[in-house]
């Protein structure tokens, strides 16, 4: 009877100690967030990316009662920002703003990127895009992407195009037309987006590819001149204007698609519980009409679907980089 009472305990503790153990990891679990997270943003104040994670931290705060805070971490093409997401800790707490910069333009801008997207990141969840578009100074005197071509290639080098930095969506938009349409315009990068739009409305540049969230107030006020869009079907927001495809361009296509990531090494339940979260604010239906209503097309999905796309567009913008010879020490 003794034997066998040993027996019985020895497997009732066998038992039990498991359920404990898994009890007060799933306690654990349950209790993230129990502090306030942080998203940096790798870019500046007043950009798309900026905006954009603003509202979705505020939705994201609300759903899961809890603070989200951002953090605007600028500079070199958002590896300033991806950096300090590395070196933090990993543990759910701090999560970046990523893009197709960081993700997919950045691996063939820079020589020696000083980061491994793929072994330092873990994707948490893919936000959407926002197209750019091709705008001009008013006294330029174009109102068409082909007038646009046909001055460019009366005077090779003469008109300028700005950009937000080198590597940006806006500077590669820039070097595809170019490559594509067979002209020459001499870049001028700016230290950010909000930069390059005054230097357009200043007319201290001629042209300028921009995401259309932040530069629509000046299409509605006139004060720059758009011709068209880089997306491959128009935009919502601006139906009269035509693709680059529509334009002449055929193939052309270069859309600014976001997400967020995490350091790698955060705990994956911790990663699909902030995928759902993400994924919840974006999808908040009045949340999705604003950003819809900025030219943001909401396109959400499993972790997975974030560097799924940035391994399929790699090769297309190693190819641009390339061929305009950006590459950065």
């Amino acid at each position: 009877m003794s034997t066998f009472k040993t027996t019985l305990g020895r497997l009732a503790r066998r038992v039990v100690l498991p359920f404990a153990a898994l009890t007060l990891a799933t306690a654990a679990f349950a209790a993230f967030p129990d502090r306030p997270i942080t998203i940096i943003v790798p870019f500046n104040a007043g950009t798309t990316p900026d905006i954009l994670t603003r509202m979705v931290a505020e939705q994201m705060g609300r759903d899961i009662n809890q603070s989200v805070v951002v953090l605007n971490r600028v500079g070199a093409s958002g590896i300033i920002g991806t950096q300090a997401l590395i070196n933090s800790p990993a543990d759910g707490y701090t999560l970046a703003y990523a893009n197709v910069a960081t993700l997919a333009i950045n691996q063939a801008l820079y020589k020696k990127l000083p980061y491994d997207a793929d072994k330092q990141l873990a994707p948490v969840a893919l936000a959407g895009y926002v197209q750019n578009v091709l705008v001009v100074r008013p006294e330029l005197g174009v109102k068409s992407v082909a007038e646009l071509i046909a001055l460019a290639k009366k005077k090779p080098g003469a008109l300028s195009v700005g950009s937000g930095g080198n590597g940006t969506t806006g500077h590669l938009s820039a070097e595809m037309f170019k490559a594509m349409s067979g002209t020459f315009m001499t870049h001028i990068p700016y230290k950010g987006g909000l930069e390059a739009d005054l230097a357009l409305i200043r007319g201290e540049i001629d042209v300028l590819f921009e995401n259309i969230t932040t530069i629509a107030p000046y299409i509605q006020s006139g004060k720059v001149i758009p011709l068209g869009v880089t997306g491959v079907k128009r935009d919502a927001t601006l139906p009269n204007m035509p693709t680059m495809a529509e334009s002449g361009l055929k193939g052309y296509n270069a859309v600014a698609w976001t997400g967020y990531v995490a350091p790698a090494a955060v705990d994956p339940h911790t990663l699909d519980f902030l995928n759902k979260a993400i994924n919840n604010a974006l999808n908040n239906p009045q949340l999705k009409a604003r950003l819809a209503g900025m030219a943001f097309e909401v396109t959400t999905g499993p972790r997975s679907a974030l560097f799924d796309l940035a391994h399929k567009e790699r090769p297309m913008w190693a190819d641009v980089v390339k061929r305009s010879g950006a590459a950065v020490d």
